[in-house]
């Protein structure tokens, strides 16, 4: 607790000397000294030096524990180094019972893996094997259905997937987001917007949500409204350049479908 509070009051240098004391041999307090460490790194560094850091660490551990594995391999996807996660999520359910809490929670993360990859076949195959573990899992529900739209794939059982995700995370943004794109796709624009713009709301700085808030605004022929928050992704931190580029097209002709 110590060395947390003097993290928190960023006073980096009294941390690392209370993690001076944590030792290999608990291995608990040992990963809890090697991650603030990576934290630091990454503060006083980059992120990059930081994940570096702690799987070079990771290595060095001798027969690590399953919690320490699912820390690594969720560093690594949340760093977007998907390979490395698959290759520790799959330790991990080579160690397990498939009975295990666990289980269904690894496939859904090593799916999201994959997706991320665009390896989709492994990705979908991942997602019902945990929706068969755990058929109400609404975060599960959401990444595949999201994951089959935007493939537009199963277009129709996508929605089925996320009106049910959503009887149980109503106030989701994420979950919001899809349902409403799932009733764009299916062209019920009065009923997209009602949930995009709740979605806007909740989360006014992702882009992917003022993206598709624009998309339904100019459906419902309010184009003046969709060019506002077009423009507003491209005043957004992190959007990526394909967005970017899709975005300063749309500003120019608008939905060339429409």
């Amino acid at each position: 607790m110590l060395a947390e509070n003097y993290y928190f009051n960023k006073n980096y240098s009294k941390t690392l000397k209370i993690l001076e004391s944590f030792n290999k041999d608990d291995e608990f307090y040992y990963w809890f000294k090697l991650k603030k460490e990576a934290q630091i790194i990454s503060r006083k560094k980059n992120k990059d030096k930081s994940l570096d850091f702690i799987n070079l660490k990771f290595k060095k551990i001798k027969n690590p524990s399953i919690k320490i594995i699912f820390d690594i391999a969720n560093l690594n996807k949340n760093a977007k180094k998907y390979k490395e996660a698959i290759k520790y999520y799959d330790q991990i359910i080579s160690k397990i019972n498939i009975k295990s809490q666990l289980y269904a929670e690894i496939l859904y993360r090593r799916g999201g893996s994959y997706e991320r990859l665009g390896n989709y076949i492994s990705s979908d195959k991942d997602l019902l094997k945990s929706l068969e573990v755990n058929p109400d899992d609404a975060y599960v529900l959401n990444y595949l259905a999201y994951s089959w739209l935007e493939r537009k794939y199963k277009i129709d059982l996508s929605l089925q997937m996320l009106e049910k995700a959503y009887t149980q995370r109503s106030n989701d943004p994420y979950i919001i987001d899809s349902i409403g794109w799932a009733y764009y796709l299916t062209n019920d624009y009065v009923k997209a917007e009602n949930f995009l713009k709740r979605a806007v709301e909740l989360m006014p700085e992702d882009p992917v949500v003022n993206d598709h808030y624009g998309d339904i605004l100019w459906k419902l022929d309010r184009k003046i409204q969709a060019r506002y928050f077009w423009k507003n992704v491209l005043n957004l931190e992190e959007v990526e350049d394909e967005m970017k580029k899709n975005i300063k097209n749309k500003l120019i002709e608008g939905l060339i479908s429409s």
